[in-house]
């Protein structure tokens, strides 16, 4: 009986943090797209709503990914420090975006930083989310899994072609070489000879033909 309240009590929890996120995420989603657009303001109004659109997804959706994947598919020690790492650097993200969008919104002067996020520094959250995705994507133990059979694959073939390339200079092979260059200077001699003797007899019989005329 307990254990079953705990678990039930333990499934209301999660689902109760689940809402929790998502509530957060969603005012992240609206205060990022706010702050996100502005550095498309040389696009028309449709292509900077959208190009806005497409960068809070791929924030948010980073996040959306990384907490995904800590919890449930990433098993090497290293997919999940980078996993956690990256998921404090996207809190972090979207937590400014919210303070600095509220601030924006009640015209309340920004701090330094604030303001130079907003001109240029929210951009260089497209490059850390491709690093992290890039640096995850290489840590996979089955991709590691990969490269090490290539590489296994490559020096097996390269152990090969030395063995066979060292073995060309042995002695066994350059005896092989000179009694085959022996044989086939035998075969080409008695070609040479043979083609010689028929010409011999050939012009011979020009000769005798030759000579019956002239008696």
């Amino acid at each position: 009986m307990n254990s079953h309240r705990h678990s039930e009590n333990r499934r209301r929890t999660i689902i109760g943090a689940t809402i929790i996120m998502l509530g957060i995420t969603m005012l992240s989603c609206v205060s990022s797209f706010t702050i996100y657009r502005q550095g498309f303001s040389d696009f028309p109004a449709w292509a900077q709503n959208s190009l806005g659109l497409v960068a809070v997804v791929v924030v948010e959706g980073c996040f959306a990914w990384l907490l995904f994947g800590y919890r449930a598919s990433f098993s090497s020690w290293l997919e999940r420090l980078i996993a956690l790492i990256g998921i404090g650097f996207v809190v972090a993200v979207m937590l400014l975006n919210i303070t600095t969008h509220f601030m924006q919104a009640k015209r309340v002067p920004l701090a330094s930083f604030q303001q130079q996020w907003v001109d240029y520094g929210a951009v260089f959250t497209f490059i850390a989310v491709l690093l992290l995705v890039l640096a995850i994507t290489l840590a996979d133990p089955v991709v590691r899994l990969v490269r090490l059979e290539l590489r296994y694959a490559g020096r097996q073939q390269e152990t090969i072609l030395r063995a066979k390339t060292d073995a060309l200079k042995s002695d066994r092979i350059l005896e092989a070489m000179a009694n085959r260059a022996s044989t086939e200077a035998a075969e080409l001699a008695e070609l040479i000879e043979g083609e010689a003797d028929r010409k011999r007899i050939g012009f011979g019989g020009v000769r005798r033909r030759g000579d019956d005329s002239l008696d």
